[in-house]
C-alpha cells in the first residue's frame, strides 16, 4: 500500500498533494520509523498503542469488541461477526475518533470538525467532549431528530447544509479559514478520512489476529470512502512486516448499497467519477468513492460487491429473528453477500470468514411503524 513521494509529518487530509494535482488523489499511507518487538494486546484498543500514532488518546475503552460465531453457510469452515455496535457510542467511528481528538489536541486547535449523517458525528462529539475540546458537526436536513438530540447532549455544535456535497463545503471552508480540525473528507474528488483517525482502524485487525492465530481467508465490511477496509488491510500490512502475522493477508470484501468501488473494479468508472444512486443504507451511502478504497481491496487480493436496500433489509431481519443480533441495514449486508460469494465460488470449501457489523439497528431511519398493539382480555 505504500508508494509516491516521502512526505514529512504533517496533517495531510486532502492526500497526497503530488496526487491531488495530477488529478487523482489519494491517501496518504503512514510509515513508522520502528516496528514494536512485541505483538499488539488483545483487550482494548490502548493496548495496542504502541502500534499507533499517539501512545494517549481521550479514551472511553474502546475496541475490544467480541466476535461472535454463527452457523457457517454450505462449504464454509467458519463465519464470526466483529461486533463493532459494542463500543463506547455504538459503531467502529470510536476507533477513528480518539486519534482525531488527541491531534487536535496537540496541534492546539479550536476544534474538531466533520460531516455526518450519525455514527462519525456521534462518535467525534463524545471524544471531544472527553478530550475537552469543541465539535461542530455539519448535517442535512435528513438527519434525524434522534441523531441531532444525541449530537447535542454531547455538546456538538450543528452547522446545517443542503445535502452531502453542501457539508463538505461548508466544512472546507470552515477548516481552511476558522481552523477547525477534521475528522472526516471534505474534498472533491473524495479521499478518505483524516489519516491520523484511520490508524485507529488497525487495531481492529489486531485483535481478529490475536484471536484468530491460523489466519481467516475474508473479511467482509460495509464501505463508502473506504475508511476501515484501508485500516484493516494497514494492520495486517504492519503485522506481517513485523513477523507476528505469517498467513496471507484477508481479502477484503467491500459491500456497497450500489455500483461505486464495484463499477471502478469491472473498469465501468474511474475512482474520481461522481456515482448516483439513492439507498436506506444511510452510513454507507454517497456519490464518491476513493483510491484507498480501490488498494485496499485489489492489494488484499479482494473484492467489491453490490448489496442493495431489500437483500440488506432481508438479512437484516434474519440476522435479528435468527441470532439475535440486530445490526443497521449497511451492518447487516455483508450477510447478505455471503450467498453471491458462495454461489460463485469467489469463497470456497473451507473458507474462514469474518464480518465486520459496523453498528447495531437502532441507528436505522426508515423503520416501518409496527402493528397495532393488541390488549389482552
Amino acid at each position: 500500500m505504500a508508494g509516491g513521494p516521502a512526505l514529512p509529518i504533517g496533517d495531510w487530509y486532502e492526500g497526497c498533494p503530488k496526487a491531488r494535482a495530477e488529478g487523482a488523489p489519494t491517501s496518504v499511507v503512514a510509515l513508522y520509523a520502528n516496528s514494536p518487538a512485541m505483538a499488539p494486546g488483545t483487550g482494548r484498543m490502548a493496548d495496542a498503542a504502541g502500534w499507533m500514532p499517539y501512545l494517549d488518546w481521550p479514551s472511553l475503552g474502546e475496541g475490544g469488541t467480541p466476535l461472535i460465531p454463527l452457523p457457517a453457510p454450505g462449504p464454509l469452515r467458519s463465519l464470526s461477526i466483529k461486533a463493532e455496535w459494542m463500543n463506547p457510542t455504538g459503531s467502529h467511528k470510536d476507533r477513528m475518533s480518539p486519534l482525531v481528538v488527541a491531534r487536535a489536541a496537540e496541534l492546539g486547535a479550536p476544534g474538531v470538525i466533520c460531516a455526518s449523517s450519525g455514527n462519525a458525528g456521534i462518535s467525534l462529539a463524545a471524544y471531544a467532549a472527553r478530550g475537552g475540546l469543541r465539535c461542530r458537526v455539519v448535517i442535512t436536513p435528513a438527519v434525524p431528530d434522534a441523531v441531532r438530540r444525541t449530537l447535542l447532549a454531547h455538546g456538538a455544535e450543528l452547522v446545517g447544509a443542503a445535502d452531502g456535497l453542501a457539508r463538505w463545503k461548508l466544512a472546507r471552508r470552515l477548516v481552511r479559514q476558522e481552523g477547525w480540525y477534521p475528522a472526516t473528507n471534505h474534498s472533491l474528488p473524495a479521499v478518505g478520512s483524516n489519516p491520523w483517525g484511520v490508524e485507529g482502524y488497525r487495531s481492529l485487525a489486531f485483535e481478529l489476529a490475536a484471536v484468530m492465530p491460523a489466519g481467516f481467508d475474508a473479511i467482509i465490511l460495509p464501505t463508502a470512502r473506504g475508511d476501515l477496509a484501508w485500516g484493516v488491510a494497514a494492520g495486517f500490512i504492519a503485522l506481517r512486516d513485523a513477523g507476528f502475522w505469517p498467513t496471507a493477508i484477508p481479502r477484503i470484501v467491500a459491500v456497497e448499497p450500489f455500483p461505486r468501488l464495484s463499477a471502478v473494479l469491472a473498469g465501468r468508472a474511474r475512482v474520481t467519477d461522481r456515482f448516483e444512486g439513492g439507498t436506506r443504507q444511510t452510513s454507507t451511502a454517497g456519490a464518491t468513492a476513493t483510491d484507498q478504497a480501490l488498494r485496499a481491496v485489489r492489494d488484499s487480493g479482494g473484492t467489491a460487491l453490490t448489496i442493495d436496500d431489500p437483500s440488506a433489509e432481508a438479512a437484516q431481519a434474519t440476522l435479528a429473528a435468527r441470532h439475535g443480533l440486530l445490526l443497521e441495514r449497511c451492518a447487516a449486508a455483508p450477510f447478505a453477500a455471503l450467498g453471491t460469494l458462495v454461489e460463485s465460488g469467489w469463497l470456497q470449501a473451507g473458507a474462514r470468514v469474518v464480518l465486520v457489523a459496523t453498528a447495531a439497528g437502532q441507528r436505522d431511519t426508515e423503520w416501518a411503524p409496527p402493528p397495532a398493539l393488541e390488549m389482552a382480555a
